[in-house]
């Protein structure tokens, strides 16, 4: 599970990174609704990780184990949330 080349973006200190060398994916999490919105931490050959929101360019250079589960009784929309100023996800029932 080795990502060659993927974009970051870091929401904090709005910076985006793009990582061109090849990365073991250590984790991947995240809603497919509505476009998608992924989150991903990445290890290079040293165990360095790094993390962030996945702008889209996310190639995989050999095979990802991605499991994806249904949620039929439910589904996800974002809302703005005052306190944060971000868009928010929301879980509601059907």
């Amino acid at each position: 599970m080795y990502v060659p080349s993927i974009d970051f973006y870091f929401l904090y200190n709005q910076q985006e990174l793009e990582i061109n060398e090849k990365c073991e994916i250590v984790s991947l999490v995240g809603t497919l609704s509505a476009g998608g919105h992924l989150h991903a931490s990445l290890s290079d050959r040293n165990g360095k990780v790094v993390g962030g929101h996945v702008l889209g360019n996310m190639i995989v250079f050999t095979t990802a184990e991605v499991v994806i589960g249904d949620c039929e009784a439910i589904y996800f929309t974002r809302e703005m949330d005052p306190k944060t100023g971000f868009k928010e996800l929301i879980v509601n029932n059907l």
